[in-house]
């Protein structure tokens, strides 16, 4: 079983994970934290949603304590997709359509005046190895 770490930080108010996506496998595990940001709330895709155990219920805080972990159930391919926002009370957007076996991690641009919407998908330089 793989296991994914998976940091997210603050760039100029827009909130950045390390990796574009994470592939979907069952029993491995993901663990999101906090490299200079915070708070951060993770909005999940209906579909990442019922992928991941424990379920997440709603907006999802990542604390700066310690990793967030959730352990993949299925291997099935799907429209998961996960934000990243400052707030829980966060307008949501659309999540993406069309079905992988990844887990797509957003980056919504839209509070840091770089476009007019949500850039969902993007690839950073932030990458970490692990």
């Amino acid at each position: 079983m793989a296991h994914t770490e998976v940091f997210i930080s603050n760039d100029a108010g827009t909130l950045v994970p390390s990796q574009p996506s994470v592939a979907i496998s069952n029993g491995d595990t993901l663990a999101f934290s906090l490299s200079n940001a915070g708070p951060v709330f993770a909005f999940f895709s209906p579909d990442a949603t019922a992928a991941l155990s424990p379920a997440p219920n709603g907006p999802v805080s990542l604390g700066s304590k310690g990793p967030t972990v959730f352990t993949f159930t299925t291997s099935d391919p799907g429209a998961y997709s996960v934000y990243f926002e400052a707030t829980a009370s966060a307008a949501i957007p659309d999540f993406p359509g069309g079905t992988s076996n990844l887990l797509h991690l957003e980056i919504d641009t839209d509070g840091a005046g770089e476009s007019e919407g949500p850039g969902f998908g993007g690839i950073t330089n932030h990458s970490r190895g692990g």
